[in-house]
């Protein structure tokens, strides 16, 4: 074995040391389960086209009780921009198209305009919540342009060279991920504020005391769908269990960053180090789209001068190694592929590059600077612009218990 082989063998060890270390055995309960939270890692709508791309969620109940869920929109850079209220009855579904969001429609869901099903139990009335479904509106247009603005990587209004979000996609294409929370109450729909989201460190108390809950019921998926293009695909929402007898202060956990990683928040955190296959020919003519979420560990993410990036991007990866399909592992030196709280890289790309068009990735999200984070990784591979098989990547380890 020569020296090269033998070095990229030593660093495919180490790839796994820093994220184990340390590490409780066993599962850190993030698995396709009802749960308190729900990630939908990366979204990205059409602007111009309105058969252009769009991305769907849905939202479950799993209990036959009713609840409220509370649904967050935020920019690539992780900064929260739409806030809003999902009233779920008994075993209720909730569906939601992004372009409509973007478009300034919330959905009218209320104790008295949702429908109670034959299992569920009565609806319940939550401090809050207006039980009127006619006071569910279209925002104004302010909010409208502020959204569009900010998910596009445009100035803000009222501002010629400010943006909060990367513009990644195009200046005409919205990008961003989405979290849902099980709360207590409702808080009404905002834009633009930190309030009443889990960037406010009011959001979380001990025990799902504040207006985030640690009921584990709520279940989803999200789709990418193009009908220009006759293309679509859809992923499980990563599911983030609530515990409150997991964490204790100093654990990193799911939104530690806005708790000073006291644990007041419950999540379980996710993984750091994944492997994922990547297919760039064959049937798999469109290649392998890898999307991937990270906690850029940035708890205020502020508007900057459009054209520049937070003081934190690129985020870099800690370590990126590429297999081929005869066991050849050849790392990917100084690598930013993922720079962002959340993207979609094309594998071969400029951005991505890789020796060979088939085989598989071991990615490192521990930030380049060698602090740990917590991340996702899911893939789609596509044929001829239509055809696609989308799934996450495999979870090598998890951060439970980790101390900073």
């Amino acid at each position: 074995m020569n020296r090269q082989v033998l070095r990229l063998a030593a660093i495919c060890a180490l790839v796994s040391a820093p994220a184990t270390a340390g590490v409780l055995s066993g599962n850190c309960r993030t698995a396709e389960q009802p749960a308190a939270t729900l990630l939908y890692p990366y979204f990205e709508v059409d602007l111009q086209r309105t058969d252009g791309a769009t991305t769907l969620i849905s939202i479950n109940n799993s209990s036959s009780s009713s609840t409220v869920a509370r649904v967050v929109m935020w920019t690539d850079w992780g900064a929260p921009t739409l806030a809003f209220d999902v009233y779920l009855t008994g075993y209720d579904v909730q569906s939601l198209n992004l372009r409509d969001l973007l478009g300034g429609k919330l959905p009218a869901t209320s104790q008295i305009a949702s429908p109670e099903g034959e299992l569920s139990d009565t609806n319940t009335a939550f401090a809050g919540c207006d039980g009127n479904p006619k006071a569910v509106t279209a925002l104004g247009q302010a909010n409208w342009d502020y959204l569009q603005a900010a998910h596009t990587g445009r100035p803000l209004p009222g501002s010629t060279s400010q943006c909060i979000g990367s513009g990644q996609a195009g200046s005409q294409v919205a990008t961003g991920y989405v979290t849902v929370d099980v709360v207590n109450r409702c808080s009404g729909a905002s834009v633009g504020k930190k309030e009443n989201t889990p960037a406010d460190p009011a959001y979380f108390a001990a025990g799902g005391t504040g207006l985030a809950s640690n009921q584990n019921v709520l279940w989803g998926e999200y789709f990418a769908v193009n009908p220009g293009r006759g293309f679509a695909d859809s992923q499980t929402a990563v599911h983030i269990l609530a515990d409150g007898d997991a964490f204790s202060p100093g654990d990193y956990t799911f939104y530690g960053r806005y708790v000073n990683y006291d644990s007041r928040d419950d999540r379980a955190p996710l993984s750091s180090l994944y492997y994922v296959r990547y297919l760039n020919g064959g049937p798999f003519s469109g290649g392998s789209d890898l999307v991937v979420w990270r906690d850029n560990r940035d708890a205020n993410v502020t508007a900057r001068s459009c054209g520049t990036a937070p003081s934190w991007a690129p985020l870099g990866e800690y370590q990126m190694v590429a297999f081929d399909e005869e066991e050849n592992p050849t790392l990917i030196p100084n690598s930013q592929a993922f720079p962002l709280a959340s993207q979609k890289v094309q594998v071969g790309s400029s951005s991505l590059e890789v020796g060979k068009s088939f085989g598989w990735l071991m990615i490192d999200l521990w930030h380049s600077d060698a602090t740990h984070a917590q991340g996702w990784v899911g893939v789609t591979m596509s044929a001829e612009g239509r055809f696609s098989v989308a799934h996450s990547a495999v979870r090598e380890e998890d951060l439970c218990n980790f101390g900073l």
